[in-house]
């Protein structure tokens, strides 16, 4: 057990060299010309092509996950024709793109699209719209999946991202939770979130806590109006 207590620093360390070379290494893109708005996250791992990340773009609200490629190259003709295939990127406002997924060039995201994680985008994919697979096709609209998830939150155990930070609520009480209901959500921000690029976080947290609370309100709201059918009918 003290061997582990030792590794603890040792890992710790590490993880923040790490998170500083991926940082470090995004500045360096942003200041080649990729193009980044405000309020977007990017997850540890991001892989933009090196070569022309002038040609990315990437606009406000939009999250990138873990281990996403995004290239505007493509150099499968090379050795046969000598020349490289390049076009832009752009991932428009609010879009979301799931972990690991490979956007390839000349394709746009968007607006407020989520792409799945494991995906791989050779198309366009339209505003508003969910799409996986490879190569990933649109199956359905990104409002339907919020409306999905609004009408879960009713019946689903809604804990604080607060309250796990400060140990109120254990990994052993929200497996406890989830096998009696396995409908569960976190709400909130975590307090040390060094991965959002040019982000007010303060305005973020107030934002979520808003959104969340007119998530509430509309519940009830929807409720009373349904008791309020009923008892007429």
């Amino acid at each position: 057990m003290r061997q582990f207590k030792l590794f603890k620093p040792i890992g710790l360390a590490l993880s923040y060299i790490k998170y500083k070379r991926d940082r470090l290494r995004l500045e360096r893109l942003m200041a080649k010309g990729l193009r980044v708005g405000k309020n977007v996250y990017f997850a540890p791992d991001v892989m933009f092509d090196s070569g022309y990340p002038f040609l990315i773009e990437i606009e406000d609200n939009c999250r990138i996950s873990q281990g996403v490629i995004i290239l505007t190259h493509d150099a499968s003709t090379f050795r046969h024709l000598g020349v490289t295939r390049i076009a832009p990127v752009k991932i428009l406002e609010g879009s979301y793109i799931g972990m690991g997924a490979i956007i390839l060039p000349g394709v746009t995201i968007g607006p407020r699209a989520l792409v799945a994680a494991g995906s791989v985008v050779n198309r366009n994919i339209g505003e508003g719209k969910i799409a996986a697979g490879n190569p990933a096709r649109p199956y359905g609209n990104y409002a339907d999946l919020l409306k999905t998830y609004s009408d879960n939150v009713k019946s689903a155990k809604v804990f604080k991202k607060e309250d796990i930070e400060k140990g109120i609520i254990t990994s052993n009480d929200i497996v406890a939770s989830m096998e009696k209901n396995p409908l569960a959500f976190v709400r909130g921000i975590p307090k040390q979130d060094p991965y959002y690029i040019n982000t007010n976080m303060d305005h973020m947290r107030k934002t979520a806590l808003r959104d969340y609370d007119d998530l509430m309100k509309s519940l009830l709201s929807t409720v009373a109006a349904s008791e309020t059918v009923g008892q007429i009918k």
